[in-house]
């Protein structure tokens, strides 16, 4: 019979961890092993306890106001209700809440149970698969303090697929050890290819869950390159392109898709600026930067104010040497866990891969803690590892004290910040709860549209996945940013009509008194708006006769008009920045396009923590470009909150007063 534990000492495979007979402990690791060893059987229901409890006091009942949670929801939906494939972000998760919504709707409790549940699944695993293959210390103290960090713990209230990952991700590690490293490498073939086959399985399910998830195939992958393990590193290939062809193979019978999970997000990923991909493609320089940027964000800061020994403020400033400290302390542990736990070595380079990917792939602007928060147990775990194999050389035993140590401050500074979490969570209780008035009043404002518009409207709005589920699957279209439009092809377009254009600024219009009639002539007629510097021109396309008739009044008036695009380009040569076109009625055909019908602003707060009269005003600024050229073209249907209170409103788009692109 084949033994498939491992001396939790030395960490070889192939040997049952015996009962020894009792002998006095030579150091205080000995001493705690063997201590925890004997309690395990009811720490892990304490530990499990702690973790179901904790998440219970720090529930949130609301969505997440970022927005991306609430994007699983309608992916969910749309799976269930229109079977389309939820391919951004990985497909798994909204696949599984859609089971989910089918049951009870777009109801928030039950769809974040799911999450909850996921948790406790992820801790359990966990203790069950590290039990008898790493230290006691160290595993009772790695997870002791994540059992009640209100950081990783809030995700067990969220519709984020974070818990869902850990939950995925632990799977993985079980299959990995009990099927690799406890059986070592001499199975029978049958054994191997069954072997290769479910941890494959579970490389695709992490992969599906997460893009990052594509991190633990390079973790696999080195760990039997590493090993030199030959015969395991080729099986591993072949069985994983053979699992994830066929699965390829499904998805393009189901839903005649067959690109690639992370074309799409990657693609992005590889710009200069995700939203702006005009600026072009990163370099390898940039690569570079933008590792050492993240290492130092997410290193001296998320993990030093996720582990109590930062207070977390919006702008913090970076402690290099701590992310060189966490760099020195993993690589410790890699050194010293390749030759004594086999387990822990693997823990490190997934949790490594994990990071390391992350850092080089995501811009360091976006600054979210959630981005380590899969890695965040484990890493703690990897810095552990480090501190209990070197404190075991004979010359520092000494200091074998600073691993406890280090476990309860961290463990206290983590409750403290726990309990702080748990008296806003509990104080902020219903609906909108802890909410300031201007997401309150947008939250409402979703509300009454879902309930008081009639079936077929589309409403557009900032938080279209927000409002989606406040709306109870109502649709919103999305309106998160300006769009773009090429600055060459403009100048292309005046070049091929310059007898019909001509462009004006808006300054040289100031305390000027317009001839009747030649307002309504620049409004109806105006191509498009250009954006210099400060400077801001209105560009006007207009017949022959009428540009005659427009430049002889404009000059009249001390008005010239740039008739010429090459005096237009000297102008932007001259300013010196990057220049912006912009069309309205490019902009309205967007809308009608999307049948849009109603448009829900708000005063949403730049700075959450400050009212200051500073908004998110995307929508608005949207809507301000049409407005210009066809002034009276939306009407106010109802506003929720008083003028001088952050209100929100839902406005009717009057379409009858376009009727020039009512038909693009």
């Amino acid at each position: 019979m084949k033994e498939k534990a491992v001396n939790q000492k030395k960490g070889v495979p192939g040997k049952v961890k015996e009962k020894a007979v009792a002998k006095p402990a030579s150091s205080l690791f000995e001493l705690l092993d063997n201590y925890l060893d004997k309690s395990f059987p009811w720490l892990i229901w304490v530990l499990l306890g702690l973790v179901l409890l904790f998440s219970l006091l720090l529930f949130d009942q609301k969505i997440s106001l970022a927005g991306d949670d609430s994007s699983y929801i309608i992916r969910a939906s749309e799976f269930i209700h229109s079977f389309k494939y939820p391919g951004f972000q990985g497909p798994l998760y909204p696949m599984f809440l859609g089971l989910v919504v089918a049951i009870f709707g777009i109801s928030l409790i039950p769809l974040k149970i799911v999450s909850l549940l996921a948790m406790m699944g992820f801790f359990y695993v966990t203790l069950k698969t590290f039990k008898n293959r790493v230290p006691s210390t160290i595993l009772f103290f790695s997870l002791l303090v994540a059992t009640i960090n209100s950081y990783l713990l809030y995700y067990a209230s969220q519709t984020y697929n974070e818990s869902f990952y850990l939950l995925i991700q632990s799977l993985l590690i079980y299959v990995f050890f009990s099927r690799f490293i406890d059986q070592g490498s001499e199975v029978s073939l049958k054994s191997d290819i069954l072997n290769h086959l479910m941890l494959a399985g579970c490389l695709l399910a992490v992969t599906l869950t997460k893009n990052i998830g594509f991190s633990a195939i390079f973790a696999v992958l080195g760990y039997f390159l590493l090993k030199g393990q030959w015969k395991n590193l080729l099986y591993a290939i072949l069985a994983f392109a053979a699992v994830f062809l066929v699965f390829q193979g499904i998805r393009y019978a189901l839903w005649r898709e067959g690109g690639l999970q992370f074309a799409s997000q990657g693609s992005g990923l590889l710009n200069k600026d995700y939203y702006l991909p005009q600026n072009g493609k990163e370099d390898f320089a940039g690569m570079v930067k933008r590792f050492t940027d993240n290492s130092q964000l997410y290193f001296s800061k998320h993990l030093l104010y996720m582990t109590g020994f930062r207070s977390y403020v919006p702008s913090m400033p970076l402690i290099p040497m701590a992310a060189i400290g966490v760099y020195f302390l993993a690589l410790v542990s890699l050194i010293f866990t390749y030759r004594k736990n086999a387990y822990l070595f693997f823990i490190g380079l997934l949790s490594g891969s994990f990071l390391i990917i992350t850092f080089i792939v995501l811009q360091a602007k976006w600054d979210q803690g959630r981005l380590i928060i899969p890695a965040l147990t484990f890493l703690i775990m990897v810095i552990f590892s480090s501190l209990y194999y070197f404190t075991q050389l004979k010359k520092w035993k000494a200091l074998q004290f600073i691993l406890p140590v280090l476990a309860v401050v961290i463990f206290f500074q983590t409750f403290a910040d726990t309990t702080v979490e748990i008296k806003k969570t509990r104080e902020a209780t219903g609906r909108y709860g802890g909410l300031t008035p201007d997401w309150k009043h947008y939250l409402q404002a979703s509300e009454w549209a879902a309930e008081n518009l009639p079936p077929k409207a589309i409403v557009a709005c900032r938080k279209p996945s927000i409002s989606f589920v406040y709306g109870k699957g109502r649709n919103f279209y999305g309106i998160m940013q300006i769009p773009s439009f090429s600055l060459d092809q403009f100048y292309a377009i005046w070049k091929e009509h310059s007898k019909g254009m001509v462009a004006f600024s808006y300054a040289d219009f100031s305390n000027k008194q317009l001839p009747a009639g030649m307002f309504d002539t620049l409004k109806h007629n105006m191509l498009a708006q250009f954006y210099v510097g400060d400077k801001f021109y209105f560009i006007e396309q207009m017949p022959d006769s009428l540009m005659q008739k427009t430049l002889l009044a404009t000059e009249g008036m001390h008005v010239p008009g740039i008739t010429s695009v090459e005096s237009m380009k000297e102008i932007v040569k001259l300013v010196n920045k990057p220049a912006t076109v912009i069309y309205p009625d490019s902009l309205l055909n967007l809308l009608i396009q999307n049948r849009v019908t109603h448009v829900l602003t708000a005063n949403l707060r730049r700075n959450s923590f400050e009212k200051n009269g500073q908004i998110i005003n995307t929508v608005e600024r949207y809507l301000g470009f049409i407005e210009d050229k066809y002034p009276g073209f939306m009407s106010k249907v109802t506003q929720i909150g008083s003028d001088d209170n952050e209100p929100a409103a839902i406005l009717k788009l009057e379409y009858d007063k376009t009727e020039k692109v009512l038909n693009p």
